[in-house]
């Protein structure tokens, strides 16, 4: 499997199906520090301030845009992030998902 950090997230996403449990369990090795929790793929993030979670959504927003595909989000106790991946359009975790969790992981700005 190509390094899923390279690879682009689907454009039409309505005609990607979910993926199998199966298919799940072999992404998330990929993923280290993911999980999949209420049948989304979701990430913690403990940062410093308020601040420093909307400077980092900020540069989430820009990869999300660039990838077509974005996250649902979580700010608690002020510094706290959960980041969930998920693909509405087509009612589960997708490949789409698990790119952009590689992508947040090899990126040095999610290194947290």
């Amino acid at each position: 499997m190509m390094d899923l950090h390279k690879q682009r997230c689907d454009p039409e996403p309505s005609r990607i199906s979910p993926l199998a449990r199966r298919d799940l369990l072999d992404y998330i090795d990929k993923v280290p520090g993911w999980e999949i929790s209420e049948r989304k793929l979701t990430r913690k993030f403990d940062l410093e301030s308020f601040e420093e979670c909307l400077d980092f959504l900020g540069d989430l927003n820009d990869l999300s845009k660039r990838e077509g595909h974005f996250p649902d989000v979580i700010i608690y106790n002020r510094k706290n992030l959960v980041i969930a991946w998920y693909t509405y359009e087509s009612g589960g975790i997708t490949r789409n998902d698990f790119i952009m969790a590689a992508k947040m992981n090899f990126s040095e700005r999610f290194r947290v």
